[in-house]
């Protein structure tokens, strides 16, 4: 099969063979990439795949990618029972990359693990000019100590250079199209692909969508919105259980839940460690963190608040290190949140620094009483981010058929999302999981699962706007 590449110059990408290797019981390889494809000739790095071969008769490779951004699609094709269903695994060989920066492929850093727990830690909600500044100095610190292992990769961390290596990655699988199933942020990664590459566009699923078009505070805003709601059913689930920690209706609970927080600004609670409190903004951030899964995190959220009303933080910020990778030694296990920002900061420009976070704080709290100040304070990072921000991809003409999968009571890519995806690509389906949790393909719903499977296999679309419960 002959593969032609965007450019000449781009030809030794793009006719490089994989040298798969056994790593357990799955394959993995490196793929050599440019850092600017705009100068082939340039730096390099290589970035770590993961195969799992098909089982029965192949018919082709799925790349996978978890989202984040800065989540190990290494790691997510390993996990394969949870990502895709067995009929799956049967026909396609299932591929997954860390993404350039992320894992395996030359991993950016920001400062020390103690500089991230102090990141952390940090006081969410300031309410004064000298905790705006604090906040401020260690958000603008974090990201002043970025690194990366490979000269001018800070420079291209984008998605759409995560785009195109997807684009060499697809030439050297062999496949003259790329069949992709992206979820979360993988969906942003997906639909640039299709924008800049919509020849080489096969079978697409884009579960959980996130629209490239967005700015930072709309993305903020509607995330907000839909934490909340995850928050406000979380707690109507609770109030139906005997061990909730809490007691009246949503309302109440709720404004109890905001005390319980505003206590811990004046006074950390203690985790069993002398030198480690549990503070405002690591519970707010936990508290996000257990809403995405409710079958599993929902209990495990229920429990910690129930330990932190009796003034034990320990529980909550072991579910947060958990989620965080963070070991009982206090490194992190992997580089998501740095990979997060170095992307996320590129892809969407921050409108300003402490006067801007100040006036959406402001403009939220009534409507986000519980998360609003954190989320709108929580843009400082990328506010110094020193490179500047790239365009998004769009689509210049038609595309290919895909199917957008949407949930209509996800936390963190809200369900009218799912509707702007679909504009935005103006050939896509959308699917939609009536339920609570973020995602939807193998969440539990036989109906999603298979109209996923039929699109992969035989590219069979459900009817428009088809509800799966």
């Amino acid at each position: 099969m002959t593969i032609t590449p965007p450019t000449p110059g781009l030809a030794r990408f793009y006719s490089q063979s994989l040298d798969w290797q056994s790593c357990g019981d799955d394959e993995c390889a490196r793929l050599l990439v440019p850092v600017d494809y705009a100068e082939p000739d340039g730096q390099t790095l290589e970035l770590a795949l993961l195969r799992v071969p098909a089982k029965g008769d192949r018919v082709g490779s799925l790349v996978v990618n978890p989202g984040g951004p800065g989540a190990s699609g290494v790691e997510y094709a390993a996990a394969r029972e949870y990502v895709v269903s067995d009929d799956v695994l049967d026909r396609f060989d299932v591929v997954g990359f860390d993404p350039r920066g992320v894992g395996d492929s030359a991993p950016v850093q920001c400062g020390t693990d103690a500089d991230l727990d102090a990141l952390v830690d940090s006081d969410g909600t300031p309410d004064s000019p000298q905790e705006e500044e604090e906040l401020a100095r260690l958000a603008a610190d974090f990201v002043a100590a970025c690194t990366a292992p490979v000269p001018g990769l800070l420079e291209h961390m984008a998605t759409a250079d995560s785009a195109r290596d997807m684009d060499v990655l697809r030439a050297a699988l062999g496949q003259q199209r790329l069949d992709y199933l992206g979820v979360s942020y993988g969906t942003h990664l997906g639909s640039t692909y299709a924008a800049l590459f919509p020849d080489n566009v096969g079978r697409f699923v884009l579960d959980g969508p996130l629209p490239a078009e967005l700015t930072v505070e709309e993305v903020t805003l509607e995330q907000g919105r839909g934490f909340e709601d995850a928050l406000g059913r979380f707690m109507d689930d609770c109030l139906g259980r005997d061990d909730c920690p809490f007691t009246g209706d949503r309302a109440s609970a709720l404004a109890d839940l905001r005390a319980l927080l505003d206590g811990l600004d004046g006074m950390p609670a203690s985790t069993g460690d002398p030198a480690r409190y549990l503070t405002e903004g690591a519970a707010t951030y936990a508290i996000l963190m257990l809403l995405y899964a409710p079958d599993y995190d929902w209990p495990r959220l229920r429990e910690a608040l129930g330990d932190l009303r009796d003034g034990d933080g320990s529980t909550l910020q072991a579910r947060l290190d958990e989620r965080m990778r963070r070991g009982e030694d206090g490194a992190y296990r992997n580089n998501s949140n740095e990979a997060f920002y170095a992307v996320s900061c590129l892809d969407r420009a921050v409108s300003g620094g402490i006067e801007a976070s100040r006036d959406f704080a402001e403009q939220w709290r009534t409507e986000l009483p519980l998360l609003g100040e954190y989320l709108a304070w929580g843009n400082l990072p990328c506010s110094t981010w020193p490179i500047a921000t790239v365009a998004p991809s769009l689509p210049a003409g038609p595309l290919p058929p895909m199917l957008v999968v949407a949930t209509t009571h996800d936390p963190a890519t809200p369900i009218a999302w799912g509707e702007v995806l679909v504009e935005q690509l103006g050939s896509a389906t959308l699917l939609i999981r009536d339920g609570d949790g973020h995602t939807a393909y193998r969440e539990g719903s036989d109906c999603i699962d298979s109209a996923v499977d039929a699109f992969l296999f035989d590219g069979v679309l459900p009817e428009p706007g088809t509800v799966c419960t």
